[in-house]
């Protein structure tokens, strides 16, 4: 996905793909090959996806995505996939790219940065023809992200490439800029997953012959609860 980056953060993606580390993991080949299939369960692995947001963590009505609308509206509030207003609160869809350590590309979430709404109105603008030039904007991250305090905004630069292109926040600082800057570990990474309820951890280290664990834990699950004696 092309956005613009601060010369910082590519120098980050140039060190980042310089680690060595995932050439001797096994486990990242089976994550990233849409062949393979758990030895044990035959789960496969989704590959490398980026963790979205529906909306701004403020927002009270429910998610668009679950109910299927383009446009979720209560009274004066709006939400649409890539735009938010909450009463005098004013929203745009990012991603927040991180290196990979040992990999030429980076990982994504997907973010709401809340902005000032004469950002807010130049932005919605200029993705419409005749598609004026916006240069990007200082915004604060609207989702709590894995371990980033919720509690301190944290304050980013906002950036952009095209009309359809989706922009790109850079925190100034906190946990998401050092991530940004010094990237994140295959480790890492897996453990994002799992806190969305994707840990595929244990199916990527399970060996031919072994269990993942996923059996038993199924089959203890569908076992009837015990009858009063």
């Amino acid at each position: 996905m092309p956005f613009n980056a601060p010369q910082w953060f590519s120098d980050a993606l140039t060190t980042a793909s310089g680690d060595p580390a995932l050439d001797r993991d096994p486990r990242w080949a089976r994550f990233i090959d849409p062949e393979w299939r758990c030895p044990s369960c035959g789960r496969s692995s989704p590959g490398l996806t980026d963790l979205g947001f529906d909306h701004p963590d403020v927002w009270p009505h429910g998610s668009r995505h679950a109910t299927g609308e383009h446009l979720m509206q209560a009274g004066a509030d709006r939400l649409t996939s890539d735009l938010c207003r909450f009463k005098d609160a004013h929203f745009i869809r990012c991603i927040l790219p991180v290196p990979i350590r040992g990999y030429d590309g980076y990982f994504c979430f997907g973010p709401w940065a809340r902005v000032a709404r004469e950002h807010f109105e130049a932005y919605a603008q200029s993705t419409l023809p005749p598609f004026p030039p916006f240069d990007g904007c200082d915004a604060v991250l609207a989702n709590g992200l894995p371990g980033s305090n919720p509690r301190l905004p944290t304050a980013c630069l906002l950036t952009t490439s095209g009309p359809s292109d989706r922009p790109a926040l850079f925190p100034h600082d906190g946990p998401m800029r050092a991530a940004q800057q010094g990237g994140v570990s295959f480790d890492q990474l897996l453990e994002l997953y799992a806190t969305t309820g994707t840990n595929l951890a244990p199916h990527l280290a399970t060996e031919e012959g072994e269990s993942c664990g996923f059996e038993i834990a199924q089959a203890h699950a569908e076992e009837p609860p015990d009858q009063p004696v």
